[in-house]
């Protein structure tokens, strides 16, 4: 274990482990190799983790952070311009503090139907696409800055998630903390 290393991983349902049993969340995973705090809210968007980045991140005075977040942004149809600001900003006020950002680009959607996905109307389609959108524009600002990025979404396909094609099943969340894990060793923040 790194007993030196402390992570906190700021998010939404995603990080949190919506839908699935306690302790099977990628977090809880992670904290196998070193503390994590498990800072995710469900229907968190970027804003409400930028109002609160300070007393759960900040003041927890971690070494890392993982910031993962923008699909409820999407889901409410707001600018990718914004949510990626939202995001950076959350990188600013770390690296004042002395904290390494890390990226984490949202898990991608399954969509077998176009049908109304919230009460905003807009459906699994479009946010689908505004979510590649964010995504793309997210990695591009991240590598800009030469921010670490980790792509939640490789390895995952349809039978990773629930039935709602967004949240990742317990099988998704193995996966994404198994592809975490391997580029905090690549990256020599954590080991074996």
């Amino acid at each position: 274990m790194s007993k030196n290393v402390k992570i906190v991983c700021m998010g939404d349902s995603l990080t949190e482990g919506y839908g699935i049993q306690p302790l099977t969340d990628w977090p809880t995973l992670l904290g196998q190799h070193c503390k994590v705090i498990n800072a995710g809210i469900s229907g968190d968007t970027t804003a409400g983790m930028l109002s609160r980045f300070h007393p759960m991140v900040i003041e927890e005075q971690p070494n890392y952070v993982i910031i993962m977040g923008g699909t409820n942004d999407c889901s409410f149809n707001l600018p990718v311009d914004t949510i990626v600001s939202n995001i950076m900003a959350m990188t600013k006020l770390a690296r004042h503090h002395g904290i390494i950002s890390i990226i984490g680009l949202p898990t991608k959607c399954f969509v077998d139907v176009d049908i109304d996905f919230n009460d905003l109307f807009i459906s699994y389609r479009s946010f689908a696409k505004r979510l590649d959108k964010f995504r793309n524009k997210l990695n591009q600002m991240a590598e800009l800055k030469d921010l670490t990025v980790i792509d939640f979404s490789i390895g995952l396909t349809k039978d990773h998630y629930l039935d709602d094609g967004v949240h990742p099943n317990e099988a998704g969340h193995r996966l994404m903390y198994e592809n975490v894990f391997t580029n905090l060793r690549e990256k020599n923040i954590l080991s074996v």
